[in-house]
């Protein structure tokens, strides 16, 4: 078929550790060992970049694309992009946003994309699925996320510190899955947990689930025709890292009770395991009774060769609570290893290949679970069948051609109202309209809504807009002040389009925005907002942010149900949607502030759906009095914080409780402290004078800014080189 096939990852066997990569090679490997075509595959490679000749080498005729940190650009194709190191959300965030590029740069290159593949780890699909839904690029091409295990999957099954980038991290992996066109499961039981973990319904998962269980390659030998028969001098072995999702703790009690009850057992217990936290693998050696000590064995710089030599010798036990497949298994079932699985991993559940007495011994997670299952298995003392996965044809292979997505749209060009609430704003509001007004799209009204302003220079300013004389202009005023959240639902109440923008009357949104906008609705029926990321841009005469360096930044994920709860991850107040979508939701009028990201927390709580831009199309005006500067806010913004949290609940269990519990997460009160140390941090020389350093550095060529920050890093090291 035509159209490349590529694989998207930072992980690569055997030019980096990890199991992604391994999957990932052992793929492209049975390809073509099958006589596959690999002419048209690409690796689209994230991490430090690979040596081309050695890639060549080991994977012969696969297009091997540089995605490495420095590939980011700031600059392509006339958007402008957040720099990588100001995401607000998370930095992974901006990996997926280098993904993305380099993939444009494939298509640009090569022509149509047909398949993409994504590992769901670190959310990397996010940013390539919102340009596709926005039709910005790879059109005709499907897009996959493969159920490898998530960063967020990990911090429900370990022991890990969570904090709240972990949470803008949940949402970046959940909308990737949400966005993608195949899900791609290796065990039906595990594409079922995260299904449920990640709160899809079965609609929206099910049909674009495809289980596909990636080949296993051994690196040494022949696959065995069946496992050991184990006696009393064969090796006990635990071969996965030491982590606690691995439960090596239970390894270790499960093997010390075995020897305590079988004094006839002879051989070695070995933890042939690489441990990334010293501190956690002391831990697990402190778990060995010290009259145990000397039939225990850590080998944590082990090599292949050494682990070939042992594990096809051994009974290789798996304690792991959670896996999407677990590769090592199947490697250690086949070179002959005699495998002792805990049944509660869904990798392992009753419905995988994996079967209790035929391929393995199963036990029930538990140390004296594991004690009975290696009481069992020795006592047998007979071999068993090697655990295979089915063979089947790729998802790749056997997918249709996709052709460009159909808009949805109705004759002519969508009307689209721009609605602007205003008080007192009348130094930025001819701007702001102007703004508007500039856009490439043609068919577009602007709503003023002046609540009833009192400045004098702001009412002549609304005065001479009513009477400019353009038709695309309406104002309404109000003969008493409503508060914004009133204002916004008066102006709902006018709006005669379709779709409408909010933008509020002191910031400026980019020409192209409603556009691609309008253009990501009529293409997704099921969305119902598009949201931009966002620059700000200092208050000053004359300002233009189309020019200016932008000296801080706010990114998004617009469907932020977890970290959404403590910080508005969901938009700023400038959004496009549905005009129906915000009318049905409309703004709450009993609160002061906020009223917008509770809209779009209430959204998200009713399965709206969003598509988020990758490039900044919206200018939010830096004001000194603005109202997330102003010495009253800063006092209030607690009480703003609990009245848009108190009338919402949350269910754990069987029970409800009031959501407002969520502030004693967040801080409470500290809220206050933390934002008046922020717009201390904010308005600081120092700070202010970095930031203009860091504008006039991003305007010089790229490789003067590559040179320079060698030059940083080197200092910082020899730096941290005295230190030490």
């Amino acid at each position: 078929m035509p159209g490349l096939t590529v694989f998207v990852t930072r992980e690569l066997f055997p030019f980096t550790p990890g199991g992604i990569g391994r999957v990932l090679a052992n793929m492209l490997d049975a390809a073509r060992a099958a006589g596959g075509e690999t002419q048209g595959a690409a690796v689209v490679f994230l991490g430090r970049p690979i040596d081309a000749s050695g890639f060549a080498e080991r994977f012969p005729g696969v297009l091997l694309v540089d995605a490495s940190p420095s590939t980011y650009l700031e600059r392509d194709e006339g958007f402008r992009y957040a720099p990588a190191d100001q995401y607000t959300t998370h930095a992974m965030h901006a990996d997926s946003v280098r993904a993305m590029q380099a993939l444009k740069r494939l298509e640009r290159e090569h022509g149509p994309l047909r398949y993409v593949e994504f590992p769901d780890w670190g959310a990397v699909a996010f940013a390539t699925l919102q340009e596709k839904r926005l039709g910005l690029a790879f059109e005709g091409a499907t897009m996959a996320v493969r159920l490898h295990t998530s960063d967020s999957m990990l911090s429900a099954t370990e022991s890990k510190p969570v904090d709240r980038a972990s949470l803008a991290l949940y949402d970046l992996e959940r909308k990737a899955l949400a966005d993608c066109d195949l899900v791609i499961g290796q065990v039906s039981a595990t594409a079922q947990a995260m299904q449920t973990f990640f709160d899809f319904h079965d609609d929206e998962w099910l049909p674009r689930l495809v289980i596909d269980a990636p080949p296993v390659v051994l690196d040494h030998g022949e696959c065995a025709p069946s496992s050991i028969a184990p006696d009393a001098d064969t090796p006990i072995v635990f071969s996965s890292k030491i982590q606690r999702i691995k439960r090596p703790d239970v390894f270790v009690r499960g093997c010390s009770d075995f020897l305590r009850r079988h004094p006839e057992y002879r051989g070695k217990v070995h933890l042939m395991a690489m441990a990334p936290d010293a501190l956690y693998r002391d831990e697990i050696a402190r778990l060995v009774p010290a009259d145990l000590a000397n039939r225990f064995v850590f080998q944590g710089d082990a090599d292949s060769a050494a682990r070939h030599e042992l594990i096809p010798r051994s009974v290789c036990v798996f304690p792991n609570t959670f896996e999407s497949f677990c590769l090592a298994a199947y490697e250690a079932s086949l070179s002959g290893a005699l495998c002792i699985v805990n049944r509660a991993n869904p990798a392992f559940a009753d419905a995988s290949p994996w079967a209790d007495g035929e391929n393995c011994v199963k036990f029930d997670g538990t140390p004296a679970g594991l004690s009975h299952a290696l009481s069992r298995a020795f006592a047998a003392g007979t071999a068993l069948a090697v655990a295979r996965a089915a063979e089947h044809a790729r998802p790749w292979e056997t997918i249709p051609p996709r052709g460009a997505e159909a808009a949805h749209a109705s004759a002519g060009l969508a009307l689209v109202s721009v609605l602007v609430p205003h008080h007192d704003l009348g130094a930025y509001l001819k701007d702001t309209v102007k703004s508007a007004l500039a856009s490439d799209y043609a068919n577009l009204e602007v709503v003023v809504v002046d609540d009833a302003s009192t400045d004098p220079a702001s009412v002549e300013a609304v005065t001479r807009l009513a009477a400019s004389g353009d038709p695309r202009i309406r104002v309404v005023r109000s003969s008493q002040n409503l508060g914004l959240a009133a204002t916004r639902n008066v102006a709902l109440a006018h709006a005669r389009g379709t779709y409408t923008l909010t933008l509020d009357a002191d910031d400026l949104i980019e020409p192209r925005f409603i556009s691609i906008a309008v253009r990501g609705l009529e293409r997704h029926p099921d969305a119902s907002f598009v949201v931009p990321q966002t620059a700000y841009f200092d208050d000053a005469p004359g300002a233009d942010p189309a020019r200016a360096p932008w000296p801080q930044y706010m990114t998004f994920v617009g469907e932020a149900r977890a970290s959404g709860l403590l910080l508005n991850r969901l938009s700023t107040a400038t959004i496009m949607g549905r005009v129906e979508a915000f009318r049905s939701l409309a703004y709450d009028e009993s609160l002061s502030a906020y009223e917008d990201w509770d809209m779009y927390m209430r959204a998200v709580m009713a399965r709206r759906r969003f598509i988020v831009t990758n490039a900044v199309h919206f200018h939010y005006r830096r004001r000194a009095s603005s109202m997330i500067h102003s010495d009253a806010a800063l006092r209030r913004i607690g009480l703003y914080y609990h009245d848009m949290m108190r009338s919402k609940e949350i269910k754990v269990g069987l029970n409800t409780l009031p959501m407002y519990v969520i502030e004693g997460v967040g801080g409470g009160e500290s809220v206050e402290r933390l934002r008046a140390q922020l717009a201390a941090y904010e308005n600081s020389v120092v700070v202010k004078a970095a930031l203009r350093v860091r504008a006039l550095v991003n305007r010089l060529p790229k490789p003067v800014q590559t040179s320079m920050r060698r030059v940083a890093g080197a200092v910082r090291k020899a730096r941290a080189a005295r230190r030490g």
